[in-house]
């Protein structure tokens, strides 16, 4: 008897067409992906070179010293179990180990084979004691057994992983998911109306991104190299904004574009991208600093390039133009780029790599800092018909399903370039859920099944508020590096859970915040009190989403109606707060509340049929008339909420 298919969720109709399809994980052929097994063998004949030539003086009888330094090449430390000092040997593998993470940390690769060689070299030059005679034949046979036992914990754990990813695929046949496609462009897309709660914590991100283009007031200022650096505060705040602006007020401009204009041109500021120069030279071993036209940095292109890409698509084209990006060095040294030399480095990155996805940190790719690379392409073919994720997405989606996903579907959250390797810490539940969120625009699929596997194996709720699993990656705030808050996973999960369509987990997630979490507000502005700014925007991000937002802003063009119609230009903040704001090609709706108290204030519309007269409701006249430009001004009294019409007269 044939299982019944059900359409997952079954609980949300479909807002725009779709498709049907079941997204079955790829049944692994190998125990360890191509790409990565390629990278692996070439790392392995590297050390088998040293391997041999550190033996050899051992076997050959060639001193005290040259077999210490042998055996230093043998194995991190091994020279000095040759000398007799078996403390040092582990003082020196402790220190490689710690080597090895601040390269992963901050991508110095230079420094783990600089502490490898500088521990043999130590050891040959401190060849006093007894030592260990039988070093020079123990330890070179006891590292291929250790790689040996490396390969089947591997191949254990690979089939265990395989029987997960079988048993998921049975139940995964029984389920349909809907893949939306383009919606009409000649119908309105959902626009809701925020509450005073939406407004409070928006305000949080608009203070933020208002302030002077030189001030930082209010990010954190840790480090420039991993998650707390201010420029993912930056990127964040201003895909926040942008969100906001789409599904609320897709019909205003004003303090709400300027605010995404600020966030924008902070990241050019030296304070925020100027660590590249560092990490090109350690990392790439390159002294040149422009951080657009050279290899990897997609922790700045991608993640720029879609702020930008968003930008453009709900306002203007002003970051297309040519220098429109400069990012500034010094008086005299200068890198001028923009919108289109970003999306091109991209593009030329990921075809230059087998992987398709290429480093953030040199060596080190991150599966989620690609996708915003992806998104970056999505939106500048969009925007600018260029076919550069056309050509790329087939090639990404074998690079995520092959060497990026385990057979059990758990997404790989970093891989090394250079040894193949990945480790499970960087792939929590927060991690994943972050992945298939930026993921669905392009790979909906792959974002979709993702979602389920989290919904189906690490998140429950219980009393109507969700609980996030206990790892120590889920209890960490990536935006000041505090544990034991689960916020950053929470309002992962609302991004996630909003954006595939499943009110019912994000509501869960977004319940757990408001109701556990003590709430700051300062001058109107509302944020978590024990969370980061990266974590609070990650929230506003997710606060603002709705069904398919991401996918529909970034892969598909606005109404015709949002392009062309009435739109609030200017109005005074913080007096108003625009709760609403939406056209359809020829009137304009507003809901508008008070910010600083009761007040009357003017406000600009533009994009009106020049000299043409309208009607007003909600105003304090019943009717205005556009100047020679298509714009017209009108006052409202604010009191408390407030609808105001303009349309045709």
């Amino acid at each position: 008897m044939t299982a019944p298919v059900t359409t997952w969720p079954a609980q949300h109709e479909v807002t725009h067409g779709s498709v049907r399809t079941r997204l079955r994980l790829a049944a692994p052929r190998h125990s360890i992906a191509p790409v990565t097994a390629r990278r692996m063998r070439r790392a392995l004949l590297v050390y088998a070179v040293f391997w041999v030539l550190g033996t050899l003086p051992g076997l050959l009888g060639a001193g005290p010293s040259a077999t210490a330094f042998g055996l230093g090449l043998v194995f991190p430390g091994g020279g000095f179990l040759a000398t007799g000092s078996p403390w040092l040997a582990l003082a020196s593998l402790a220190v490689f180990v710690l080597a090895v993470a601040v390269w992963w940390a901050i991508g110095i690769v230079v420094l783990p084979p600089l502490v490898w060689l500088g521990a043999a070299g130590l050891a040959a030059a401190t060849t006093a004691g007894t030592g260990w005679p039988e070093a020079g034949l123990a330890l070179p046979l006891a590292v291929p057994a250790l790689l040996g036992l490396a390969y089947l914990v591997h191949r254990v754990r690979h089939a265990s992983q395989g029987r997960a990813g079988a048993a998921i695929n049975e139940r995964l046949a029984r389920l349909e998911f809907r893949i939306s496609g383009p919606p009409p462009l000649d119908a309105p897309l959902p626009v809701a109306e925020s509450t005073p709660d939406d407004l409070a914590h928006l305000r949080y991100a608009l203070d933020l991104a208002l302030q002077p283009l030189d001030k930082f007031d209010g990010f954190t200022l840790l480090d420039e190299y991993r998650e707390a650096a201010v420029r993912y505060q930056i990127n964040t705040l201003g895909y926040a904004l942008s969100m906001a602006q789409y599904t609320r007020t897709p019909a205003f401009a004003g303090y709400l574009a300027e605010a995404q204009r600020n966030a924008i041109e902070k990241m050019l500021h030296r304070k925020v991208w100027g660590y590249w120069a560092r990490e090109n030279a350690w990392g790439n071993l390159s002294l040149r600093r422009d951080p657009v036209d050279n290899r990897e940095n997609i922790m700045l292109t991608g993640w720029h390039g879609i702020q930008v890409g968003l930008y453009t698509a709900l306002n203007d084209d002003r970051y297309g133009q040519p220098g429109a990006l400069t990012y500034r060095w010094s008086a005299d040294e200068a890198y001028p780029n923009d919108f289109h030399t970003l999306a091109a480095s991209i593009h030329r990155n990921m075809t230059g790599t087998d992987y398709t996805l290429f480093p953030c940190e040199p060596n080190w790719v991150y599966s989620i800092c690609n996708t915003f690379g992806v998104n970056t392409l999505a939106t500048h073919d969009r925007l600018h018909g260029t076919g550069y994720l056309g050509e790329l997405r087939e090639r990404l989606r074998t690079s995520y399903e092959t060497e990026f996903v385990r057979p059990d579907g758990r997404i790989i959250g970093v891989r090394s370039t250079h040894l193949g390797l990945s480790w499970n810490f960087w792939s929590g539940a927060a991690v994943q859920l972050s992945t298939a969120y930026w993921l669905h625009p392009a790979l909906p699929e792959i974002a979709q099944r993702s979602w389920w596997l989290l919904r189906e194996g690490s998140l429950r709720i219980a009393d109507g508020r969700l609980v996030m699993p206990k790892a120590l990656s889920d209890r960490l705030d990536p935006g000041d590096y505090t544990v034991g808050r689960d916020n950053f996973g929470l309002g992962a999960t609302v991004m996630a859970a909003r954006e595939v369509g499943d009110e019912e987990y994000a509501s869960a997630a977004q319940r757990t915040l408001d109701q556990r979490e003590e709430v700051e507000e300062a001058n109107g502005a509302r944020r978590y009190r024990h969370s980061s700014p990266l974590t609070n925007l990650y929230s506003v991000l997710g606060r603002f989403g709705r069904r398919d937002g991401l996918r529909d802003l970034v892969a598909h063009d606005l109404p015709t109606g949002w392009r062309a119609g009435p739109r609030l230009a200017e109005a005074a903040y913080p007096d108003v707060l625009v709760a609403r704001a939406v056209t359809d090609g020829a009137a304009l709706d507003l809901v508008l509340r008070p910010g600083a108290g009761p007040v009357r204030t003017t406000l600009a519309v533009d994009r009106l049929r020049p000299n043409t007269g309208y009607v007003l409701d909600g105003a304090t006249t019943a009717a205005v008339t556009s100047d020679d430009t298509g714009r017209a001004l009108f006052d409202v009294d604010l009191g408390d909420r407030l609808e105001v019409r303009l349309r045709p007269a």
